[in-house]
């Protein structure tokens, strides 16, 4: 694993403060995987890699901490290691977000909403690859998370994915497991169209619950 010295620098974004710019850029090499647990997080290295003062630095890492994805240890920051019970919350968690996700977009969406949702479900192609089902996975989870019409609840479910294990797993699928993940996609997209929210939450519910299954099963 690539430590925080060994990454490219990414460009930052105009629109975004300096500060927002360091955090994002951090929390995306975590989330995706490219500073792995229990690696160091090195100021020092960090702002020459970034051309950056350490004072932005020290602020994400603040935010990194409160967003649970790094801890202080022996007085410098290393990226947390979720055990298993860590994982299990975090998706029971999860589970009940989605639901209400879910369940809200059948009550609120507009017609033209529920039909993107469904064309996004069906560009996916049987034999596509199972990194470009990670980003296509992604979306469609977003677009009922947007359709919910909730933007606390959207927050939420958006940090509450924040996390190395989401992608590691996601990016090694076997191709029956994504033949089956896009067969719930197909239910979840059906019972949004006939706005039964019942049946809606409960797919939600049952598709994060397989996906924590099949973390457990991967990871311990």
């Amino acid at each position: 694993m690539p430590a925080a010295q060994d990454l490219p620098a990414e460009p930052m974004h105009a629109t975004r403060t300096l500060s927002d710019n360091v955090y994002r850029w951090l929390r995306d090499q975590i989330v995706l995987g490219k500073i792995g647990p229990n690696e160091p997080l090195v100021e020092a290295v960090i702002a020459e890699k970034l051309q950056v003062s350490r004072t932005p630095i020290r602020e994400s890492l603040q935010r990194l901490a409160a967003d649970g994805l790094i801890v202080s240890h022996r007085r410098r920051w290393i990226v947390r290691q979720h055990g298993r019970d860590e994982i299990v919350a975090i998706y029971e968690v999860r589970m009940a977000l989605e639901s209400f996700a879910a369940r809200f977009a059948c009550q609120r969406a507009g017609d033209a909403e529920l039909a993107a949702i469904a064309a996004h479900c069906d560009t996916w192609s049987a034999d596509g690859p199972a990194d470009e089902f990670v980003l296509f996975n992604d979306r469609f989870h977003h677009l009922i998370v947007e359709a919910a019409h909730n933007p606390r609840l959207a927050r939420v479910i958006e940090q509450n994915h924040l996390y190395y294990f989401n992608e590691q797993i996601a990016g090694h699928y076997r191709p029956d497991e994504i033949v089956a993940s896009q067969s719930e996609h197909q239910e979840l997209v059906e019972a949004l169209r006939k706005r039964d929210a019942d049946r809606a939450a409960e797919l939600s519910r049952r598709h994060a619950e397989e996906a924590l299954a099949l973390i457990l099963a991967r990871l311990f």
